[in-house]
């Protein structure tokens, strides 16, 4: 049995122990739950002084956002407050518990009314069951009420023209959607990569074999390929690193 020189070790050492700890970092990364934020992840928490709000947090774009959501039944009301950084702060109310508006060919919708810092910014008809579920005062159905979020896209300053749109407001009084970080498929697919990169490190040749088994008698590997081949085992795992990076930051 030929003997494994140390880049070969190095290589099967490197791809096993990123195989186990990125395992182990997308179960526990799975298991801290959150939502997603203008491309980004926030987690959830409960606010220790104030069993009715819930807080999520996290860094998004260079800058700490922190969105504050208090329920208020008794007043049929939820309290959001946006914060990002000391640049943006947003404090928005979602007030329920208003006479249903009819809405055409719908019947009675939810009447609500959303506010940002002190103005009205919504008031009508709203129905979770249609994508175009926004509706005014008069029942119609008002595309102009569809909810956009305006961030900077030119330059490097994200939140410069940052403004909370009533559908953010909305779907955060409401309770967002929870999701996890990690995407198990790409780990996977990480793997098989560092499964093949090993069976290449430990037996140089099996995969060359392989290639030209059906073409060409007794095949032997010229000095370029070998070269190439250790050349491949020194990025390979780099790149293979990154995948797995990229797999434990994913969003659904």
């Amino acid at each position: 049995m030929e003997k494994r020189s140390v880049l070969q070790k190095v290589v099967l050492i490197s791809v096993a122990a990123m195989a186990v700890a990125f395992a182990i970092l997308t179960f526990v990364f799975h298991r801290l739950e959150g939502v997603k934020f203008e491309e980004g992840f926030l987690r959830v928490s409960a606010q220790a002084d104030d069993p009715a709000a819930t807080v999520y947090a996290g860094k998004i774009q260079g800058e700490r956002v922190k969105i504050t959501v208090t329920d208020c039944p008794d007043e049929q009301r939820t309290a959001v407050e946006v914060q990002v950084g000391d640049r943006v702060r947003d404090e928005c109310v979602v007030e329920t518990g208003l006479p249903p508006i009819q809405a055409d060919q719908l019947g009675p919708v939810e009447h609500i009314r959303i506010t940002r810092n002190g103005q009205l910014l919504f008031e009508g008809g709203y129905t979770a069951e249609h994508d175009m579920g926004w509706y005014d005062l008069e029942g119609n159905w008002d595309p102009f009420t569809m909810s956009v979020s305006y961030s900077s896209t030119a330059g490097d300053d994200y939140w410069e023209h940052y403004e909370t749109d009533r559908g953010t407001i909305l779907s955060f009084a409401r309770g967002p959607q929870l999701v996890s970080r990690g995407s198990w498929e790409l780990y996977f697919a990480m793997l098989l990569l560092s499964a093949l990169l090993a069976l290449d490190a430990a037996f140089p040749l099996v995969i060359f074999h392989w290639q030209h088994m059906c073409d060409v008698k007794d095949p032997e590997p010229s000095d370029f390929y070998l070269g190439m081949q250790r050349a491949g085992w020194c990025v390979y795992p780099f790149l293979i690193l990154i995948g797995y990076i990229i797999a434990l930051r994913a969003l659904p």
